[in-house]
């Protein structure tokens, strides 16, 4: 008890409160925005829209590499020298500024090959520019730092503009670009003034290539993990897109984004409670594994709840929300609510448990292996049974990513 009242005082509280501010704007946004954008697009034109936030998720996963891991453990362990700080984020950067590069590299072909883009490429376009603008954005120095309420807040402010901009210029199916463009118009104004405070308190050095490179060698192994987690997280619209007709990437998207605003309640935490026991796990052990088991048991009861009410909920929300031409939704949605609990327990494992400890390598094998079985599975499932097929394929590759981890610390003696 003495440990939790601790927890509640400190700055630790303070960043995990405005981050659950943050997400709770985050979760009513698509509450209010998709009702809207699902019957002003119409299922096919919304379908077009999440495929191509989905490659945008896909860019921005290329683009963030692990970062907000790696760069974050390690300006954590040496944030009160300002000359070792300067000189994380000037490789940081650098390497950010290389893999900004590669992402308009790989726009290209999607926008020749991929008939979506083909036909519209502005929705390329503004899809490269979401991603961009997450690259460049440098939250993994506010968590660093312990100040991660500033980010949370510029969040706000971000999701609110892309809101505003939703309802007042998305009028009819023709539109389907404007709600891209309105995301990407938001975040790219926050990361600008997240630049300009970072660089107000930390010298600014020229990236050089030779510590670039050093950076992206460090951070390879987060970035498969990133690049593997990502592959059932954010690409189902992306592969059912491929496989199948823009409405059953309506259907599963709807479901998808009802549900992952719900996850990321976990987040606030979790990122809040990360280098503080990456700071502690040198100097005091015991101190950081009580944290870590505080933050367990937080974010996987916040899951079983989440899954019992959605479960629930679903015919009411999707009739609600979507009216009946989205009738198909519901079982996506009662399906995707089960990953709330199996998320909540491995992202506490990984971010809690294993990286701090530099178990880097092994969360990697985790979600690459779940990502292979969530390939197999997608292509079969979604091949058969459309938009449910592919949540019991994310649902199965979480669960698969979770089991591993929680052997891996069991046997290891860890956990």
């Amino acid at each position: 008890m003495v440990q939790i009242r601790r927890v509640l005082n400190s700055r630790i509280a303070q960043n995990a409160a405005a981050l659950y501010v943050v997400q709770m704007l985050s979760y009513a946004m698509p509450l209010i925005a998709l009702p809207y954008l699902a019957r002003v697009l119409e299922p096919n034109h919304m379908g077009l829209v999440a495929f191509a936030q989905s490659f945008a998720g896909w860019l921005s996963v290329v683009g963030e590499y692990g970062f907000n891991y790696s760069a974050t453990r390690s300006i954590a362990r040496v944030r009160e020298r300002k000359d070792a700080v300067a000189g994380i984020v000037m490789s940081t950067m650098g390497a950010k500024a290389i893999l900004t590069f590669g992402m308009v590299l790989v726009t290209i072909p999607a926008l020749l090959f991929l008939d979506v883009f083909h036909n519209q490429p502005a929705l390329a376009w503004w899809s490269l520019l979401i991603a961009v603008a997450w690259t460049l954005g440098p939250s993994w120095y506010f968590q660093a730092i312990e100040r991660t309420w500033f980010i949370a807040i510029l969040d706000g402010v971000a999701r609110i503009a892309q809101l505003a901009g939703v309802f007042l210029f998305v009028r009819g199916p023709g539109d389907a670009w404007i709600a891209l463009a309105t995301q990407a118009v938001a975040l790219s104004f926050t990361t600008l003034i997240s630049l300009w405070v970072m660089y107000r308190e930390v010298p600014y050095r020229m990236p050089t290539l030779a510590l670039s490179w050093v950076a992206l060698k460090v951070s390879w192994n987060l970035f498969l993990t990133r690049a593997s987690d990502n592959l059932y997280t954010s690409s189902g619209s992306l592969i059912l897109g491929v496989l199948t007709v823009p409405v059953q990437v309506a259907y599963f998207a709807n479901g998808d984004k009802l549900v992952r605003p719900a996850i990321s309640l976990i987040w606030p935490i979790t990122q809040a409670i990360y280098p503080r026991i990456s700071n502690l796990i040198r100097h005091d052990a015991d101190s950081a594994m009580r944290l870590s088991r505080i933050a367990l048991m937080f974010t996987t009861g916040m899951g079983l709840v989440g899954m019992l009410f959605t479960v629930v909920l679903a015919p009411w929300l999707v009739h609600l929300l979507f009216g009946e031409q989205y009738n198909s939704t519901i079982p996506v949605l009662q399906v995707m609510s089960l990953l709330m609990p199996i998320v909540g327990f491995g992202a506490s494992l990984s971010v809690q448990y294993m990286f701090p400890r530099r178990m880097d390598r092994e969360v990697m094998h985790s979600v690459v292996t779940a990502g292979i079985l969530y390939v197999v599975s997608a292509f079969f499932l979604s091949h058969h049974y459309g938009a449910l097929g592919m949540a019991f394929a994310v649902v199965i590759a979480e669960t698969w990513a979770t089991a591993y981890r929680f052997v891996v610390l069991k046997l290891r003696k860890v956990f």
